[in-house]
């Protein structure tokens, strides 16, 4: 299975760039790097990319267990460092917000947690630790 994108770049910013769902959009370079605001740049798809993973099976996981989600919020902070010289993203952390309809047993949230770090495509394919920090509103 492949998925693919096009990137479009004719000399100035913002360029384009094109998804195989039919997404398209305008991205720039980051704001902290001379960038301008208002559009999509790597850095915030990387670390999007790793928290809509992660909602995406964590609804799925929560519903497998019988966990009633009301609705479910995160923020995702990606912190960059250099490393050997190279900049890079060393660590991810999601700080999910779970608001469930009926209560649900700690332990049954615990492991949907851990099921969905676990089964999550996208952070298990990054070269960095992903942290849980999850809040559960009952």
């Amino acid at each position: 299975m492949d998925f693919e994108t096009s990137v479009e770049w004719t000399g100035g910013y913002p360029a384009r760039l094109s998804c195989q769902n039919g997404l398209e959009t305008e991205y720039v370079f980051p704001v902290e790097f001379g960038g301008m605001k208002g559009h999509i740049t790597p850095e915030d798809a990387f670390i999007s990319a790793a928290n809509m993973c992660y909602q995406i099976i964590f609804s799925g996981v929560a519903k497998n267990l019988g966990i009633e989600v009301e609705s479910y919020r995160c923020r995702a902070v990606g912190r960059l460092e250099t490393v050997d010289g190279v900049r890079k993203f060393v660590v991810i952390d999601l700080h999910p917000e779970v608001r469930l309809r009926t209560p649900a047993d700690p332990e049954r949230l615990r492991k949907a947690m851990e099921a969905t770090k676990k089964k999550c495509l996208v952070t298990n394919s990054m070269d960095l630790e992903v942290r849980v920090h999850p809040e559960v509103i009952q």
